[in-house]
């Protein structure tokens, strides 16, 4: 209903009032078992008129950076895959040509325009409309996109032409690509989008800081941005994966904080900030009716704890629903857009041509700096930890956590085996006071449970009895937890070492 005016939008924009249009179909092609997929491949041949062209695309499949995707083309005589053609075909893995197969097409109308907002910059957008139909499957999925290309220059200015369009529509991004939604189409209807953990960040020790700034920031927003569809669908774990995705970005953000202007810190605290409270509302019901409730259960057999069950799931169904409201917001859909243009237009040089002097240092001097800050948090936190008080506790977690970011994003600057060594200690604490802390949060949530419902005191009692059992066993497990926090408190940091960038 949008598209009228998203057209007009982007006429205005274009180069010349011309545009052209075509009818595209693609015909997409795996092996029996996946092979192609597996290795994050697609194959694709495209009927453009008479032309047919066979493209490979690699890094298509969600988990990577939604910007940068690697790939592939040639033009073959007829309508069918030539694993042998000189570019894509080089891309293929051996063997495969007597076992592909059809999966899926794409039939769009597609309206494409120019547009060059500076003399620099050029940008092709394409407006798709049409259908993935699969063969066999009653089901299609619909298309309704824009895309915008940059063929050169810089690659902010697609998240201005972007947020412009969200000026004109409440448009969002789509991390999903045409290849990923066919292959769901040929699952199950009942196959739920599958949950992305984070991709390993790689940094070269001689980028700049705001280079590996710059690689970082993409990561976690890749991450969030490709767990939404499980977050949608009603998963646990795409919620936990979005609500990880927001905290690693927060932290990093946080980790170069003296480098980076206050005025964007506070701003993008309060973007990332919203959501995170949205995602953790969901999250910790969860961890209360899947993780802190079956032990207790199982060991007490307590009258009550049917009702306790069933005001958890309504509560969580409630917070699932703000969740979607959430992901679905304009509020969201502009600060996905307003935060990869902040890294990639390096918005915090403040229009200066270069770097402050910190920002252009290299990535692989500065990071053992950046570990030290939060190494000295979480032992300044850990002073006095037999008499801490639980919020104490909890601020000591929460230092815990930022080193455990600040580690897996940087940590390829860094000897492998000393790493693994060290996160190891780290993590047992971590999981020891995340512990703890579901046990804390369950305690807040109790008292809304208890509200819901003619069974409000069965709730408040069997919540009660649940949370003891769990209370006994923190108490059982506190002197390992002194013990963990010790053996961290005495572990060499490894970032400290001279054989940086190993591994």
């Amino acid at each position: 209903m949008y598209l009228p005016d998203l057209k007009r939008a982007l006429a205005e924009m274009a180069l010349e009032a011309d545009s052209s249009r075509r009818r595209l179909i693609s015909t997409y092609y795996d092996t029996t078992d996946l092979a192609l997929k597996r290795q994050g491949l697609t194959l694709r041949v495209r009927e453009q008129g008479d032309r047919f062209i066979q493209t490979v695309k690699a890094g298509d499949l969600g988990g990577g950076d939604i910007l940068t995707r690697g790939e592939w083309e040639d033009e073959l005589a007829a309508n069918r895959p030539d694993p042998l053609a000189p570019r894509s075909g080089a891309r293929l893995p051996d063997g495969i040509a007597d076992d592909l197969r059809p999966l899926f097409t794409t039939d769009v109308t597609r309206t494409s325009v120019a547009i060059e907002p500076t003399p620099e910059t050029r940008i092709e957008a394409a407006i798709d409309v049409g259908e993935i139909r699969a063969p066999g499957c009653s089901r299609v999925e619909p298309i309704s996109e824009i895309e915008l290309e940059l063929s050169s220059g810089d690659p902010a200015a697609l998240y201005e032409v972007a947020l412009r369009l969200l000026e004109v529509a409440p448009i969002r991004i789509e991390s999903r690509s045409k290849s990923e939604r066919g292959y769901r189409l040929g699952e199950s209807p009942a196959a739920a989008p599958p949950a992305v953990h984070a991709a390993p960040v790689v940094l070269d020790p001689m980028m700049s800081v705001e280079g590996a700034l710059q690689q970082i920031g993409r990561a976690c927003l890749a991450h969030l941005l490709h767990n939404e569809a499980a977050a949608l669908d009603g998963q646990p774990e795409g919620v936990h994966q979005m609500r990880v995705a927001v905290r690693r970005m927060r932290s990093a953000i946080s980790s170069f904080k003296k480098l980076l202007p206050a005025a964007d810190r506070r701003w993008i605290s309060c973007e990332l900030g919203w959501l995170v409270d949205v995602l953790g509302s969901a999250r910790n019901l969860d961890v209360f009716a899947a993780e802190l409730l079956p032990p207790a259960q199982a060991a007490l057999h307590e009258e009550g704890i049917e009702d306790l069950d069933a005001a958890l799931d309504r509560a969580r169904r409630a917070a699932y629903d703000r969740v979607v409201q959430a992901i679905h917001s304009e509020r969201h859909a502009a600060g996905m857009l307003r935060l990869p243009h902040w890294l990639e237009a390096r918005s915090w040089r403040k229009g200066g041509a270069e770097p402050p002097p910190l920002l252009s240092s290299a990535i692989g001097e500065v990071a053992p700096h950046l570990l030290d800050r939060r190494w000295r948090e979480l032992r300044k936190r850990s002073k006095g930890f037999r008499h801490s008080t639980a919020r104490q506790r909890h601020k000591l977690r929460i230092a815990a956590k930022k080193l455990r970011y600040a580690i897996e994003l940087l940590g390829s600057l860094f000897d492998q085996a000393e790493l693994q060594a060290f996160v190891k200690r780290l993590k047992r604490l971590q999981d020891d006071l995340g512990y703890a802390n579901d046990v804390h949060v369950a305690h807040d949530l109790l008292p809304d449970l208890s509200h819901q419902g003619a069974s409000w005191s069965a709730v408040a009692s069997a919540g009660a009895r649940v949370l003891e059992w769990h209370e006994k066993g923190l108490a059982r497990g506190e002197r390992e937890l002194r013990k963990r926090l010790r053996r961290l408190n005495r572990a060499a940091p490894f970032w400290h070492r001279q054989n940086r960038g190993a591994g």
